[in-house]
């Protein structure tokens, strides 16, 4: 399942995403970012109890996420998404970090692998400072 809160497929706006998935490749939306930004990452374990696209909840847990994840970044011109390269990875972690960056392009997190046996997701959050740190 995937899952963004209000439904839509695309990220709310280009400095925030946040979405729930429960499957190997699921993805948040590519941002922009430029050098120097701050780039937020939260990851966590969660479950998402689905109504409609405005009442469903996303609930995450303190518990670790049985994840692998990725942060990417592709650069500007017409790079195509599977020659993004890898910034940052995190497995069975819960996540709250912040990272500087070091290139302009976009970014991104993407799920390589995932234990959902016990009917779990993951809940993934990427957001960019536009103020340089």
């Amino acid at each position: 399942m995937f899952y963004r809160p209000g439904g839509t497929d695309k990220a709310p706006n280009r400095q925030y995403d946040e979405v729930y998935v429960d499957f190997i490749g699921g993805i948040t939306d590519w941002l922009p970012v430029s050098k120097g930004n701050w780039i937020a990452v939260n990851i966590a374990r969660a479950h998402c109890i689905f109504g409609t696209p405005a009442s469903s909840k996303v609930i995450r847990s303190v518990q670790a996420p049985e994840v692998q994840v990725l942060l990417e970044q592709k650069s500007l011109g017409g790079v195509q998404d599977d020659e993004a390269w890898p910034i940052d990875q995190w497995q069975n972690l819960v996540v709250a970090v912040g990272r500087i960056a070091h290139n302009d392009g976009w970014i991104r997190l993407r799920v390589l692998n995932i234990n959902n046996r016990d009917g779990t997701g993951v809940a993934m959050r990427l957001q960019v400072s536009r103020n340089e740190v």
